[in-house]
């Protein structure tokens, strides 16, 4: 026999009873009750006690006959194992792997019913493994039953660890209450059990469709007392409950019945899956023709519990009904011994009468809503508890005995939430009388992608605490009049409860006063505030008390897009003075913009100018690039490589950007010619790769973002030099290419954004090359010329996981160039005769733009500052080493309004074949 069966045992011993064999006048007295008996359609009945009453190991009993209840009697050979008989009460003992299944109709697998009108206890225990199994209408697995009015016999039935109950149509543990408090009936299923109930729930003539319950039937006259709670039902940790019928609830508790679900040593999972039907349901009853002593059922959660209904299908997974009516973390101590006895929950029994109730604890898992229709609902859950669902609270009306109208106060859900692993995901409006959240979030559900916000609302009718509790709403982020799910605090705030909010479609806007979220009509001690980002479209909004923003309710907090107080100043000095000045204007709101959409900009900036090139950037000096010595020249390589350091600021003013980029590009000539012994044409490739990183970073908010841009390019280029006799005259070059780009934008605590931009970039440039005089060794020059770029690099529209909206848009954007190079031209005498020539230079440009480079997030527009107008200051040297090896190096400046700067470097070489 198993640990937990000889523990039973052992426990009953100590009391000195004993364990006589059955014997009853309705049945054979001498049935046998061996190791692996098999016993068909004989009832096993205990009672009158002979020399032993205790059965052994895999015992099987099977009735198939229905009960006769016309008369109220007892039909022999219905039920499986029958108690209930005058005389000594000893306990009727199974040892493991019972297995017992009946078919008849109102019949019960295991059922006591005390009869003797002395106190006097009604025991069956059976160890591990039990089976019991009742496929007939109106029958029981466990039926633990009410003693006729007037007499104190009461039962008890124990099922050890891992059993299985499994009713068709009725309910698989009944609990009846007795007749004379505090003598309770009482049965305990073990842990790892199963219980599991069918049928429509009805609670009338008879009670079915219940996996669990602890009352009365509605037309039982009950003998209710003050103590109430004499039916009690225990299922032990780790139990599996199942109802599957139409308002078959899984748990119910009525009249002072208790359900007790223990969960500390696994979690008991209670699932209701028919129409209407509830998870836990705790009731308050009146019987019929009688309202004396109406009490409500008690529902225990002593650990862990998994909770769930169908609540499309109308159930509640937690329901109160009546005044008195309880759910709660709750572990109560009972009587199981005819001494006053304590029974503690783990199978211990005590010497102590007292009976008392501690707070509990759990892990909840529950998926369904909360309804306190008068009564309370009382919940301590622990981390890592996850409740989807709504909360309820109303008034439980019923007509009492004389037909009088009779409505209970208002219910009362109390939920304490603990630990950062636990969620409230709130489905619908919700009510409630108090709630705190200590390190949970309170997540409002989303709606689903691409539907309509319908706003929810939560009002705590008491107090509202937070150890920085977290709160995820959603809101239309707009003006002041978006719609956005509310937290309305009838009672006090405490604590901090850090904001989240999902966009449910806004555009961003700038607000005045703000979107209301949370109403607090007492105490509002509490503080929230945003940790993280809220973004929409080009703005940021923060949740700011109404005591800082000007015409705003000072309890109450706002989702605000403006940065700042907006209070206006009050008027100085103090005392009054004559004349009344007139206060300091208000301070206009200011919408602080998004740093992300300055990465945006510096990306499309970068994506658009890294690859662009002038004539001296790619072949060094512009003469003829070989000497014309007589060898045959048929082509050159080219590389330039680049860094550039680029700081602007947005049309805003609030968004100040770096940026860094470095570009390799390589190409050569194709083929070189002259028309005229005295021009030369180039015709040649280039490819070239180029990476930028920028960071954004916002004045107003503090924010930052960066940049990520990194991309290839491919074109030709063609040149033609139109040198006469003395090196003097002018050039044309011309280039085109395909340029395309991966790039990337991060912002503070946002999503990395990746989308792509590609284009085409084309160009022409011309200049005049003037001697103005020199000697043997060196030649001055001045050099006017002119560029012309457009700009075809565009961004891929992309929409942010936020669900913002951006357009980049370059506008094709056309940059000119007109400048001036000087530069001498010449070697040092100790270079002479060794071909060698260098050519130090000074160029002066202005550059302009005809477009602004151009974010739209949303509706709203954000651009680069400053590039209009350029001027450019760029020294230099290029050198020709050999007659085959040439390079050049150079550094540029780029200076416009707004602070824009732009410091380059490049080195370049060349070598002709």
């Amino acid at each position: 026999m198993s640990n937990l069966n000889n523990r039973f045992i052992k426990h009953f011993l100590t009391f000195g009873l004993i364990f006589p064999i059955s014997n009853s006048l309705m049945a054979d007295a001498n049935v046998p009750c061996g190791n692996g008996v098999t016993i068909t359609n004989v009832t096993v009945f205990g009672g009158s006690y002979t020399s032993s009453n205790v059965c052994g190991n895999n015992v099987t009993i099977t009735t198939s006959d229905s009960k006769n209840i016309n008369g109220g009697s007892e039909t022999n050979n219905t039920n499986g194992i029958y108690f209930a008989q005058n005389g000594p009460h000893p306990a009727f003992i199974f040892g493991d792997d019972l297995t017992v299944r009946t078919s008849g109709s109102f019949v019960d697998a295991i059922r006591t019913n005390g009869q003797q009108a002395s106190n006097g206890v009604y025991t069956v225990i059976a160890g591990d493994r039990a089976t019991l199994i009742a496929t007939g209408s109106n029958s029981n697995g466990i039926n633990v039953a009410q003693s006729p009015n007037g007499q104190a016999g009461y039962g008890r039935v124990y099922l050890g660890s891992n059993s299985t109950i499994t009713v068709d149509s009725g309910t698989a543990v009944r609990v009846n209450l007795s007749s004379q408090a505090p003598y309770y009936n009482l049965a305990y299923v073990a842990d790892n059990s199963i219980i599991t109930a069918g049928g429509t729930g009805t609670n009338g003539t008879n009670s079915m469709g219940y996996a669990v319950y602890a009352g009365n039937r509605d037309s039982v006259l009950t003998n209710g007392t003050a103590y109430g709670t004499n039916a009690v039902a225990i299922i032990g940790s780790g139990a599996t409950i199942t109802s599957t019928g139409s308002e078959g609830h899984a748990v119910y508790a009525n009249k002072g019945g208790v359900v007790q679900l223990q969960g500390t040593a696994g979690a008991t999972s209670v699932s209701a899956e028919g129409d209407n039907a509830d998870g836990l349901r705790a009731e308050k009853k009146l019987t019929a023709d009688n309202n004396f002593n109406a009490l409500g059922g008690r529902i225990e959660l002593t650990g862990d519990a998994i909770i769930s209904v169908n609540a499309l299908n109308g159930g509640y997974a937690m329901h109160t009904l009546g005044e008195g009516s309880v759910i709660s973390s709750a572990q109560t101590n009972y009587y199981i011994g005819s001494d006053d006895k304590l029974y503690n929950g783990a199978g211990s029994i005590v010497n102590d009468a007292a009976k008392t109730t501690n707070s509990t604890s759990g892990i909840y898992t529950i998926t369904g809503n909360l309804f306190a229709e008068s009564g309370l609902i009382d919940l301590n859950m622990t981390d890592g508890s996850q409740f989807t669902g709504m909360t309820k609270v109303g008034e439980y009306a019923y007509t009492d005995a004389s037909s009088a109208p009779v409505t209970d106060a208002k219910g009362n859900i109390n939920l304490n939430i603990n630990g950062v692993n636990s969620v409230w995901n709130m489905t619908a409006d919700s009510e409630m009388t108090n709630l705190t959240l200590d390190g949970a979030t309170l997540k409002y559900v989303e709606p689903a992608a691409g539907s309509t916000l319908f706003p929810k609302t939560l009002i705590v009718n008491g107090n509202y605490a937070a150890t920085n509790g977290t709160l995820v709403l959603n809101t239309v982020l707009g003006n002041d009049s978006s719609s956005t799910d509310k937290l309305i605090v009838k009672g006090d705030t405490s604590g901090h409860t850090d904001v989240r909010i999902v966009n449910a479609g806004g555009n961003g806007a700038l607000t005045t006063s703000g979107i209301e979220i949370v109403e607090v009509e007492g105490n509002s001690a509490g503080t929230f505030g945003n940790s993280q980002r809220i973004v929409a479209g080009a703005f940021d909004y923060f949740v700011r008390s109404g005591s800082t923003i000007a015409g705003a309710n000072a309890n109450n907090w706002y989702l605000v897009s403006q940065s700042g107080s907006v209070n206006p100043p009050n008027p100085t000095p103090d005392p009054d003075p004559t004349p009344t000045p007139n206060p300091d204007p208000e301070v206009d709101p200011v919408s602080p913009y998004r740093p992300e959409s300055g990465s945006y900009l510096a990306n499309l900036a970068a994506a658009n100018t890294m690859f662009i090139t002038r004539l001296h950037d790619r072949l060094g000096e512009t003469q003829y690039t070989d000497a014309l010595t007589g060898e045959k020249r048929v082509t050159s390589m080219w590389m330039r490589q680049v860094g550039e350091h680029l700081r602007f600021s947005d049309s805003s003013s609030q968004l100040r950007t770096r940026s860094n980029s470095y570009v390799v590009q390589i190409g050569g000539d194709l083929a070189q010619w002259s028309n005229n012994d005295l021009d030369r044409w180039h015709v040649g490739l280039m490819a070239g790769y180029a990476n930028n990183h920028n960071q954004t970073r916002s004045s107003l908010t503090g924010f930052t973002s960066k940049g990520n841009v990194s991309g290839y390019s491919a074109g030709l280029y063609g040149t033609w030099y139109a040198n006469n006799v003395d090196k003097t005259g002018t050039y044309v070059d011309t280039w085109v290419m395909y340029s395309w780009f991966d790039n990337e934008v991060k912002g503070d605590q946002l999503a990395t954004e990746s989308y792509k931009s590609n284009g085409v970039t084309a160009s022409i440039e011309s200049g005049y090359s003037f001697k103005l005089g020199g000697d043997e060794r060196k030649s001055y020059w001045v050099q006017p010329k002119a560029q012309v770029i457009w700009m075809g690099v565009d961004a891929d529209n992309h929409v942010e996981q936020n669900g913002t909206r951006v357009t980049s848009k370059a506008d094709d954007n056309i940059m000119t160039r007109l400048g001036v190079r000087a530069y001498v031209k010449g070697h040092h005498e100790m270079d002479d005769g060794k071909d060698r020539e260098f050519e130090p230079f000074i160029e002066l440009n202005w550059i302009y733009n005809t477009e602004d480079y151009t974010v739209k997030m949303n509706q709203y527009e954000n651009s680069q500052s400053g590039a209009k107008n350029l001027g450019e200051v760029k020294l230099g040297v290029e050198g020709k080493l050999n007659n085959n090896l040439t390079g050049w190096v150079n550094t540029g400046y780029q200076f416009g309004s707004h602070a824009y700067n732009d410091v380059q470097a490049m080195f370049g070489v060349k070598y002709s074949f």
